[in-house]
């Protein structure tokens, strides 16, 4: 069966597996043939499984009508209503929380921008004071070294010293520093986890 493009047929796993596509014209590239088959024998499936579904689907609607009217209901086809009554109270209460949620999570975001900020505030300051006190490491190791050196001083080896004295200061700094910087953030992450008491 060729693919007619006049008209629109109704897709049905038979047509769809019968399906044979005319070829391209000379000089011009065609679809592979094995892809297009393939397609078809999927889309054939996906079809037939729909088409079963919805039998399924069909038998299971009548079974219910019956039961329904073996059990002396209307199935008329007719959505019936069935009035709920709302408790206006439950619906306050409902709506007082959403409100007190949503203020409790704007003021978590702002509290969150804040300590952001100060967290790199206070970055920058650990960085700061770490390599100042690096420095002056360095500038005291180079000097002791000068001092301790006499006819063996290589300048080499001063360099050395002062390198290693600035990377233990910085290290050292920065590390009680972050530990600082760290008991201050885990207090204020406890702060953010503290409900005020509503009674």
């Amino acid at each position: 069966m060729t693919v007619q493009t006049g008209f629109r047929r109704i897709l049905t796993p038979e047509r769809i597996r019968g399906l044979v596509f005319s070829k391209a014209p000379l000089g011009r590239r065609g679809v592979d043939p094995n892809e297009v088959e393939l397609f078809q024998k999927r889309l054939a499936e996906e079809i037939a499984a729909g088409d079963a579904e919805n039998a399924r689907l069909r038998a299971e609607n009548d079974r219910l009508r019956r039961w329904y009217r073996d059990q002396g209901e209307r199935v008329d086809g007719a959505v019936q209503i069935v009035p709920v009554q709302v408790d206006v109270d439950a619906v306050n209460l409902l709506s007082e929380a959403q409100l007190q949620a949503e203020a409790y999570i704007a003021q978590a975001e702002a509290h969150s921008r804040r300590v952001t900020v100060e967290a790199r505030r206070q970055a920058q300051e650990i960085l700061r004071d770490a390599q100042e006190q690096a420095e002056v490491a360095a500038q005291n190791a180079a000097q002791v070294y000068r001092a301790g050196a006499g006819g063996g001083y290589a300048a080499e080896l001063e360099e050395m010293e002062r390198r290693l004295a600035w990377l233990r200061a910085f290290g050292h700094a920065v590390q009680v520093q972050l530990r600082a910087a760290s008991d201050a953030f885990t207090r204020e992450i406890e702060k953010l986890t503290e409900f005020p008491d509503r009674r």
